[in-house]
């Protein structure tokens, strides 16, 4: 009788896995094997040092401060009333996209819609004097998504929403009055998580139209056009963002003879972040123009179709897709350089940790709260920076980056 074979090794599931990545060959044990001792030992403490040790009390009764700075307590409602649009649009965006096409903003929206609820949680516990402004954001965000799925007309709307958005929430932030409910609230008194978005959110959107229009500049015909972008874009890449930001707060109201008072520190801020990664956005987008065949912009023109044209059509589409990578990490990166206004005196989510750190409360607790604050910091800049990654991925499969 013919000897009976061993049944054949599954190569689909966990186990095939970590045959195939972590167990291969005896020098692959040996080094997961070691590599996993290692992880749990660190993982077990700290998981041991967050639950059992850590104190993490200033943290919460700072929430106001992290979140808002010195905005107003009883303006609260302001700030969290735009929370509740913008999360109302998102919901409307994602419940009315199609499910083929529609899996970044879906994703981006509950993802979202978790921090929302997790904040939603911590202020009916701690943090009673919002705690119903926050329930109303989270709500806003279910009902934007169910009425999405129930009328996906309104998507044709949604444009003319989200420029709407803009200027209303600009308005609430600053006040419309000199008193009462809607009155001013000076920008000095804007920080926290809402500064770093204020400053992320407008360098990141209006960086990209000024890069783009940078690269195109530097490859024209014409020379004042060309040698301008060129000199703009290598003199603002030849020194690190804390040095524009150093001229923007010092030298700017030296070289125009004005009060510093008379240029606000944000605007400083804002118009030195925006140029700055302006220049790195032309120098990506550039490198995205080079990548298209020659022979693209030659069949369009034979075709009939005319210079800007064939940029917009049929070149710069192709180009903004092959850098999407580079793209989102300049926007990762730009997002967590916001760190560095406390140069011209803005108390942005990360300086915060500076007066947390130094108040007598966390200086009573021996050794210190610096690293549950930096713990704490580390946690809230990953969970958007990973968010964003992953939006770029799904991106590039969506769009067939890398795929012949």
């Amino acid at each position: 009788m013919a000897i009976a074979r061993k049944p054949p090794v599954n190569t689909h599931g966990p186990i095939a896995w970590m045959r195939q990545n972590l167990f291969s060959s005896l020098a692959n044990s040996i080094i997961s094997l070691v590599t996993i001792i290692l992880l749990l030992w660190a993982g077990v403490g700290l998981v041991r040092w967050i639950f059992f040790e850590a104190v993490w009390g200033q943290v919460w009764i700072n929430l106001k401060l992290f979140a808002v700075y010195r905005y107003p307590a009883d303006l609260l409602w302001r700030p969290l009333s735009i929370a509740a649009l913008i999360m109302l649009l998102l919901g409307l965006t994602a419940g009315g996209s199609s499910p083929s096409g529609g899996e970044i903003i879906r994703g981006v929206f509950w993802w979202v819609l978790s921090l929302v609820i997790g904040l939603n949680l911590i202020a009916l516990i701690t943090w009673e004097s919002v705690r119903w402004w926050w329930t109303l954001v989270s709500v806003a965000s279910l009902v934007g998504f169910v009425l999405g799925r129930a009328q996906p007309r309104l998507l044709r709307t949604l444009p003319w929403l989200w420029g709407a958005s803009l200027p209303i929430g600009l308005l609430l932030l600053i006040g419309v009055a000199p008193e009462g409910g809607l009155r001013s609230v000076d920008t000095r008194e804007w920080g926290g998580f809402m500064l770093t978005l204020i400053l992320s959110g407008v360098g990141i959107g209006v960086s990209f139209p000024l890069g783009i229009a940078l690269a195109l500049g530097r490859r024209s015909q014409l020379p004042a056009i060309k040698y301008f972008s060129i000199g703009f874009i290598e003199i603002v890449r030849g020194a690190p963002l804390i040095t524009w930001l150093f001229i923007a707060s010092l030298m700017v109201p030296l070289i125009f003879n004005i009060s510093p008072d008379r240029i606000g520190a944000l605007q400083r801020a804002l118009v030195a972040i925006t140029l700055f990664s302006a220049a790195y956005m032309a120098e990506n987008v550039r490198g995205g123009l080079q990548a298209v065949a020659k022979g693209q912009s030659e069949a369009a023109r034979a075709l009939g179709l005319s210079g800007w044209q064939t940029m917009r059509l049929i070149v710069l589409p192709q180009a903004l897709r092959a850098v999407i990578p580079a793209i989102v990490g300049q926007a990762i990166g730009l997002f967590k350089d916001t760190s560095l206004v406390f140069i011209v005196g803005l108390f942005d989510f990360f300086n915060i940790q500076n007066i947390v750190a130094n108040q007598p409360g966390s200086l009573q607790v021996p050794g210190g709260i610096r690293l549950e604050l930096s713990l704490f910091l580390a946690l809230v800049y990953w969970f958007f920076a990973f968010r964003m990654s992953v939006a770029s991925r799904q991106l590039e499969k969506q769009l067939g980056v890398g795929i012949r």
